[in-house]
């Protein structure tokens, strides 16, 4: 990357000339799609990496040196009319290549947007995406529109989605940019093609930090954690061994540059962990459903005995811990259950869209279903959660944004609810598939399910954000900073005219699915942007 540290001098500021003259030496913002396989990045790394294997770190968005073709003034751009911009030479000390790392041709000189005769880069932040640049699967981009999907966006190591981060996120954050539109940021990417190239990271976290030259740095980790095997197998693109990605998270976490999306390590780890459903399950504010960890080795040594023990474990913790019923509701949180834990789930940490959870109905068939879960080929899940049923009529979602100022003495309401259903298990789908359709539900739709009860529907609303105020403020016990944004998932469950019940499901990471909320998208990358601003 080019010399120069942080700055802010604008390129053309009041009382100086705006004439430039050929052969003059300038800044020059070089911009280029980073989701074209062929498109010229600016590579960024040492000649030593720039060998097969290992991650690729290059630049798509970044202030490089070069020198004007021609003379150039200012004051008759148009910023509408591409002939009227500036062409520029790069110095030859730049190397640019594709997202593979092959030599890209670059059509000089090239016809840029802005210039400026500053001697620093005009940045205000750096930011990063780490993301996936092995075999394209196509799921990523191609998949159909659904009630449960990112509406518009794609799915977020998508490259249409990071193209959307780049163009309605940062592109038009009023934070970097002058008031003459003036880019105040760079971009940097850092392709890797499985774990072991995330291994990498970790052990060269210096060399991205040396290559970002604002004073303030962020990255946007554009993979999923996962606990299983690389399999080379493109559905199971920009999944990353866990432990591969968190190490390389945190190494370069450890040399400033803050993960903002979706969170950083520790609190991005224990989220995804689910190991919070067992921990939490004790808290009496917390509204979960009982729950605990049985460990693979557990299971393999004797898993009758390991069933045994956890549903003896669920009801213990449930009889510490009832859930408040008054006279006249069902029993909390299942009539199934009330007489003694025999129906529940078993999920998987670190796995989405309910793949790996799978129901139980007796103490023998938790035994075969923790068998069933713990034997996965290539999983390398070390636990898996055992949790007790829950009877709901459907899924409420509060999305929560949080002030600057934030925590305080108000309670934080939440910028959308949003509500779906899901459809009966389909028991006889192997694991690793959805096993239940989904539904998103409309406010319409919920009140004609309750029997119109709009008494029951806010009082479910009511408190759901009660509850929030607690897993919110326990988030900041694992990571002092406010997270940007966080969606939190309820079951609910119409007890009677104007009475519902309300049990905690799911912290979701941003990334998470918006059910096609029209601008929840963008809302969250300015949120995340915003925090980066802030430092």
């Amino acid at each position: 990357m080019p010399d120069g540290v942080n700055g802010t001098k604008r390129p053309y500021s009041p009382g100086r000339s705006t004439v430039m003259e050929k052969g003059q030496q300038v800044l020059f913002f070089f911009e280029s799609d980073a989701s074209d396989p062929q498109a010229p990045l600016v590579y960024c790394g040492t000649p030593k990496n720039r060998g097969p294997g290992g991650f690729l770190f290059a630049g798509s968005h970044a202030w490089l040196l070069g020198t004007l073709e021609h003379d150039f003034d200012a004051q008759k751009v148009d910023p509408e009319r591409k002939e009227t911009w500036p062409k520029v030479r790069p110095k030859a000390e730049y190397s640019f290549v594709t997202r593979k790392g092959t030599p890209a041709a670059l059509a000089t000189p090239l016809q840029v947007r802005w210039v400026t005769t500053a001697k620093s880069p005009p940045l205000k932040l750096s930011l990063l995406f780490v993301r996936w640049g092995g075999e394209y699967s196509k799921w990523m981009d191609e998949q159909e529109a659904n009630d449960g999907d990112w509406g518009k966006y794609g799915s977020p190591p998508s490259d249409e989605y990071m193209g959307h981060v780049v163009k309605e996120g940062i592109k038009a954050h009023a934070g970097l940019k002058d008031e003459q539109g003036m880019p105040l940021f760079e971009l940097h990417h850092v392709f890797i093609s499985n774990s072991k190239d995330a291994c990498l990271i970790a052990q060269q976290a210096h060399i991205i930090r040396a290559g970002l030259k604002a004073q303030r740095r962020a990255a946007f980790w554009m993979l999923w954690p996962a606990e299983w095997e690389d399999f080379g197998d493109p559905d199971y693109a920009c999944y990353i061994e866990r432990h591969s990605m968190f190490a390389a998270m945190r190494a370069c976490e450890g040399l400033g540059i803050r993960s903002l999306f979706p969170h950083p390590a520790d609190p991005y780890e224990l989220i995804t962990s689910k190991s919070w459903m067992a921990t939490l399950s004790l808290h009496p504010g917390a509204f979960l459903p009982a729950a605990t960890l049985v460990s693979k080795g557990s299971v393999k040594i004797d898993a009758a005995k390991a069933a045994e023990h956890a549903l003896r474990t669920l009801h213990h913790i449930r009889r510490m811990n009832p859930h408040p019923v008054e006279p006249g509701d069902p029993p909390a949180p299942s009539v199934v259950n009330q007489n003694g834990i025999q129906k529940g789930v078993v999920k998987l940490g670190w796995s989405w869209e309910n793949r790996f959870v799978v129901t139980f109905n007796s103490q023998s068939h938790l035994q075969a279903r923790l068998k069933e879960l713990m034997n996965q080929p290539g999983c390398l899940a070390t636990y898996c959660i055992v949790q007790e049923w829950v009877d709901f009529d459907f899924e409420m979602r509060l999305y929560f944004l949080p002030e600057a100022d934030w925590p305080g003495e108000a309670p934080i309401e939440p910028k959308m609810i949003q509500c779906n259903a899901w459809g009966p298990s389909d028991d006889t789908k192997s694991v690793g598939v959805s096993r239940a359709s989904f539904s998103k539900l409309s406010e319409e739709k919920v009140l004609s399910r309750w029997e119109g009860d709009a008494a029951a529907w806010a009082m479910a609303k009511e408190k759901a954000i009660k509850i929030s105020q607690l897993l919110l403020a326990w988030l900041l016990s694992a990571e002092h900073q406010p997270v940007p944004s966080m969606r939190l998932d309820f079951m609910v469950k119409r007890l009677g005219p104007g009475k519902a019940r309300v049990i905690f499901g799911e912290y979701c990471e941003q990334g998470a699915c918006v059910l096609g909320w029209q601008g929840g998208p963008p809302t969250i990358w300015r949120a995340c942007l915003d925090a980066a601003l802030r430092g």
